[in-house]
């Protein structure tokens, strides 16, 4: 997988170059006390050189510079993070016996807007820690059948199932029998709506409640 930020190497050789020409350093000055090359520094004060670790050390103590100095606020987005296969990072809450494994599927793109996740319940599921945040959520269900406890309502939900919920009602999810839930979440955060608490504007649920639930 990528790194979750790269850093913006145009900017970062202006910022080398300034902080050079400021202490009256030529690129051979730097370079005999650093032990780079011309060609190195050269590439790099001209955003064409992406630069390791030891070598930014290096640099930073030849231009008596601190290493944020450089590259502090250079941090770019990445474009994409490519998970695959049963290779996010897990979490465990409760246990794998009774509880809900959760495998992160975005975890290195820092700030997202969504969380995409995927939830492996089994037992009591997320009972213990029932969820409610500001925002909104997806869930999708994969395997299994889902109990969705979503504030009063309860909704059963099959393989192929979704719903999309206001997030700030308590809900919890649970398998609806003995066998685990393989469920997808994708959950929104709305800052601008936080404690608003319009979640009457939220109806996409009680379709499905009143097709599954029985009530």
């Amino acid at each position: 997988m990528p790194p979750a930020h790269q850093v913006n190497l145009v900017d970062l050789g202006r910022r080398v170059r300034a902080a050079r020409n400021a202490r009256h350093l030529t690129l051979d000055e730097v370079v005999k006390r650093a032990n780079f090359t011309v060609s190195w520094l050269s590439k790099l004060e001209n955003g064409q050189l992406s630069p390791s670790l030891d070598g930014l050390v290096r640099l930073a103590d030849v231009l008596e510079c601190g290493i944020e100095t450089l590259v502090q606020g250079l941090s770019v987005p990445p474009q994409h993070v490519l998970v695959k296969k049963s290779e996010g990072r897990i979490e465990e809450m409760g246990s794998r016996k009774s509880g809900m494994v959760v495998e992160h599927l975005a975890d290195q793109w820092r700030n997202r807007a969504m969380d995409p996740k995927i939830l492996y319940l089994t037992g009591q599921g997320n009972r213990g820690t029932p969820d409610n945040h500001d925002g909104e959520r997806f869930l999708l269900v994969l395997e299994g059948t889902l109990r969705l406890e979503y504030g009063d309502e309860l909704i059963l939900m099959e393989p192929g199932d979704s719903i999309y919920i206001y997030a700030a009602i308590s809900h919890t999810l649970l398998p609806a029998g003995r066998l685990p839930v393989k469920v997808l979440s994708v959950g929104y955060e709305l800052p601008n709506r936080a404690g608003s608490g319009n979640h009457s504007a939220s109806p996409l649920a009680t379709p499905i409640a009143k097709r599954k639930s029985g009530h």
